[in-house]
């Protein structure tokens, strides 16, 4: 799932070196970034429910969701002035670059998941 999230940033990167004019590898292209984003987000929302179980759900889950806003605005309100001074091709270079520190984190995250925490789920 995490893959699923950043790998499509990679299709960016053809696109603004490639300049292609080709309607269905630029829909196709777009297509592919929207479903593993939905997919990968869903892994971040799963693990968000995973933390926020115990006391205090509600608000441990809405800190979640904030955190989450946070990591979307931060680099968004940085990312037009980092083109300007990139260009396309090597901006989404640098994004996919950055998402190697994500994927570290999930991995790190993973290790911390109980290994029967969906049996224990599925019992209660």
């Amino acid at each position: 799932m995490v893959l699923a999230i950043n790998l499509p940033d990679v299709l960016y990167i053809f696109l603004a070196a490639g300049q292609t004019q080709n309607i269905f590898f630029i829909g196709g292209s777009i297509v592919v970034e929207q479903l593993d984003y939905g997919f990968g987000f869903t892994a971040y929302i799963l693990y968000m429910m995973y933390v926020a179980r115990g006391n205090h759900q509600t608000a441990h889950y809405a800190l979640g969701t904030g955190f989450m806003a946070l990591g979307l605005m931060l680099p968004g309100m940085a990312a037009g002035w980092i083109e300007e001074h990139t260009g396309y091709p090597l901006f989404f270079t640098w994004v996919c670059l950055c998402t190697l520190l994500g994927i570290l984190a999930a991995w790190m995250v993973y290790q911390r998941i109980e290994p029967d925490y969906e049996k224990k789920q599925h019992h209660e």
